[in-house]
């Protein structure tokens, strides 16, 4: 067994290092020898679990100048039935690769826009400046539209009949469809060829590549190496039994929805033990409702009690991940040629730079004319924004009216280019609390009149938590169109997804109000915003850190969005809560739920200790003080009595008013470091002890190179026996650097993290903690 360990271990280790070198694998390729050397790759790599809708991107490389490329769907094996085209006998096999492409693959219908799939469309051509052929499009499920395949026997038009009657030439020997007759009708069918894409159907992606051979000849072949088995876009939890008598219910918002299966498949899938937590998938507020009457054991918000309409239920908040509000920007740009000096479109990913202003000008001036006073002007020509956004001013138009439409969004007469998830929540209680501090004056409606803003007309929106309250009069200028549910709002942002629609002929941009995860999960651009010194600052892990760090604290124990101080930090932060309740689990009767209890506890624990190396990309693990509180307050849970369960559950029906002596107070003491609580330190510039340290971060392709000169720059106190220790550092680093990536790529394709991996990540981080551990105590020893 040690050997297979040892055998595992090393070959995640070769796989970090190629990860962290940038060298990439080629796919295989179905070429013949005449064909010119390339190498073709897709990101993510691993397309075996890939969700409908999902960006993918294929990259063509090595080849010379003028090379183009296009994509077809096609079933994972190609039909090989086809006759060659003749006019008469004798009748031959059709086997190339070429002729069966074409007969089978394409016209699929993705069920996911309800369209034909994008990729059987997409193109691309050799950009002049890298010398790769880029294809971004999207993951489809569905089928193909049932069609006749006439040289193939199975499925042809053509009627059986013997040799010699070449005088009817819709008559062949080899036809094997005969007409069925529908007894009732009289009416008469034929086969026709369909194909599925699907978890149990797989699919290839055929690459017609067209390039210069060593001849400096045109070529043309196929490479049919890509496979991929798309998923539904629901996110479920994978290798364990499901739901028991035992599991609990867990109340959240969509955008927890990849953290919690990661979470639930670590516990229950090395064992296919029974789902540890039902997600219910809810907007806040409902969550906290439905878990201060017990409806639901747990819940997660990024704000606390403040969407909460009651809190009887004694809780502890316990943090489980940094997340923020973004303004993200979803489209492409003209930002690149082919080499032929004509335009390219890229998919938009870069970081563009808004300031608060032009944020709350976005979302309050409409639509609706952006050329004029919509969107507050911000899209015209010349304007700061623009001018400082080499990505907006590159979409570019006819004249200035299609220009500013394109960058606003303005698509159509139904979407006016801004959009996010109606219903109340931490984004937009976050976002509107930043720009009610920051852009006063520019967090207005203008004056318009009561018909398109009620009450609001000409007034300050103030802070809200429905992005549906952007929009208050009867004839809406469309400042956000809000959609229930993140499939929706994808949808509505579709063609900026994958560069379709006549507004993305000169590139076009659409823009989402939504989460960090959410947004690095779609592939949307996140915009970077102002700091206290005027300093634009991106979302990263590190921004995003050292923003909880600077956080007021309120009453419940929990720090408040939209109240950044630090320079430096991303000023949209939020921290994510798993609310638990103090008192037991109990059951109709009062009696408490000893085993639900513990899986509760194990749910817990597991999201605010190692669950943290299992965060979703966007989602930043604790900060050493946030690290520090969460298994402090996890300890709390069930040490109440089962009488004050009971006497909670009471209550929490018929509620006391807002200050009453009945409620529970929802207050916590037990946060400690910089996050807050009484003492704390949360809001200056030093640096707070921890009780010890950080869980390990999962590495994102942004900051594997940041890690590992981290690991090598680690400055070791000296002590006795500090150079053995100082040698293993980098070791242990990179170690986490190659087994980590391996658990997350289970984990975003749906899949059980294995056994092994769940122990041996486990021993990695008992190991360097106590390494850690022993270097802290070292060190105090020599200090002293």
């Amino acid at each position: 067994m040690f050997f297979v360990r040892a055998r595992q271990v090393g070959i995640l280790l070769i796989c970090g290092v190629l990860m962290v070198t940038g060298v990439s694998v080629p796919a295989a390729q179905a070429q013949a020898p005449a064909n010119p050397p390339y190498t073709l790759k897709t990101e993510p790599a691993e397309l075996t679990a890939a969700r409908n809708g999902d960006p993918v991107r294929i990259t063509v490389s090595g080849l010379a100048s003028g090379a183009q490329a296009s994509l077809k769907v096609c079933p994972k094996v190609l039909p090989d039935n086809l006759i060659k085209v003749a006019g008469k006998p004798p009748w031959a096999r059709d086997n190339t690769v070429s002729a069966r492409v074409k007969a089978y693959c394409g016209e699929l219908k993705d069920e996911f826009i309800a369209n034909p799939a994008h990729m059987d469309s997409a193109t691309g051509r050799r950009s002049s400046r890298t010398g790769d052929i880029v294809i971004d499009t999207q993951i489809p499920l569905g089928a193909s539209t049932p069609k006749p395949i006439i040289w193939d026997p199975q499925y042809t038009t053509f009627n059986k009949n013997a040799e010699g009657q070449a005088d009817k030439p819709p008559a062949v020997s080899w036809a094997d469809n005969p007409d069925v007759v529908d007894p009732a009708t009289g009416a008469k069918t034929r086969r026709k060829y369909s194909f599925r894409c699907d978890e149990r159907n797989p699919c290839s992606v055929a690459v017609t590549i067209t390039a210069k051979n060593a001849d400096g000849a045109f070529v043309t072949w196929i490479d049919s190496s890509i496979e991929f088995t798309p998923t539904q876009q629901e996110i479920g939890v994978k290798g364990c039994k499901g739901a028991g008598q035992n599991t609990i219910s867990a109340s959240m918002p969509e955008r927890l929805g990849r953290a919690a299966v990661a979470w639930n498949q670590a516990l229950c899938a090395p064992t296919q033990a029974e789902q540890p937590a039902n997600i219910v998938s809810e907007t806040e507020n409902a969550g906290l409702t439905a878990f201060d009457k017990g409806t639901s054991d747990l819940v997660i918000t990024g704000s606390g009690s403040t969407l909460a309409s009651q809190t009887v239920r004694d809780r502890q908040y316990i943090p489980v991940g940094i997340n923020a509000a973004v303004v993200a920007a979803v489209g492409w740009s003209p930002t690149d040629s082919d080499d032929n000096g004509n335009s390219l479109n890229a998919k938009f990913n870069g970081t563009l730079r808004f300031t608060h202003d032009e944020v709350a000008n976005m979302l309050t001036k409409g639509g609706q004319q952006p050329d004029l006073d919509g969107r507050g002007g911000i899209f015209r020509n010349g304007s700061p924004l623009v001018g400082r956004n080499p990505g907006l001013a590159a979409v570019t138009r006819e004249n200035e009216t299609n220009a500013a439409s394109a960058r606003a969004g303005a698509e159509s007469l139904d979407f006016f280019g801004v959009t996010g998830e109606s219903g109340p929540g931490t984004v937009p209680l976050t976002l509107s609390k930043a720009l009610a501090v920051a852009a006063p004056t520019a967090w207005v409606f203008p004056k318009k009149g009561e018909k398109y803003f009620g009450e609001l007309d000409g007034k300050s929106p103030g802070v809200i938590s429905d992005l549906n309250v952007l929009d208050p009069g009867a004839l809406s200028l469309h400042n956000v169109d809000a959609k229930t549910g993140q499939l929706a709002v994808r949808k509505t942002v579709q063609n900026g997804v994958v560069g379709t629609g006549f507004v993305c002929t000169g590139g076009c941009m659409s823009w989402v109000i939504t989460d960090l995860a959410t947004a690095r999960a779609y592939g949307w651009a996140p915009v970077a915003l102002p700091d206290g010194k005027g300093n634009f600052v991106a979302p990263t892990k590190e921004s995003l850190q050292l923003a909880a760090d600077s956080m007021t604290v309120g009453a419940d124990g929990t720090v408040q969005p939209g109240t950044v101080t630090k320079d430096g930090a991303y000023p949209l932060t939020f921290v994510e809560y798993l609310a638990a309740p103090v008192n037991p689990l109990i059951d109709a009767t009062c009696k408490p739920m000893t085993a639900k209890q513990a899986q509760l506890k194990a749910v817990a624990d597991m999201a605010a200790g190692y669950g943290q190396a299992l965060l979703p990309p966007g989602m930043t693990p604790l900060s050493p003080g946030l690290a520090a509180a969460a298994p402090v307050r996890a300890a709390k849970i069930g040490t109440g009595t089962v009488k004050d369960a009971c006497q909670e559950r009471e209550e929490a029906k018929n509620p006391p008013p807002a200050g009453g002596s009945g409620a529970t107070p929802v207050a916590n003491s037990s946060l400690t470091g910089p996050s807050g609580g009484p003492g704390s330190t949360a809001g200056t510039s030093g640096t707070a002890a921890a009780t010890g340290p950080a869980p390990a971060a999962t590495p994102t392709p942004e900051s594997v190179l940041a890690a590992k000169n981290l690991a090598e720059s680690i400055d070791i106190p000296k002590f006795a026996g500090a150079g053995v220790l100082g040698a293993l550092i980098p070791l242990v680093a990179l170690v986490i650097l190659a087994t980590l990536p391996s658990a997350t790529a289970y984990v975003a394709a749906g899949r059980p993290v294995p056994r092994w991996l769940v122990v041996a990540l486990a021993e990695i981080g008992a190991a360097f903690a106590m390494l850690f551990g022993l270097l802290r105590r070292n060190s105090a020893g020599g200090a002293a």
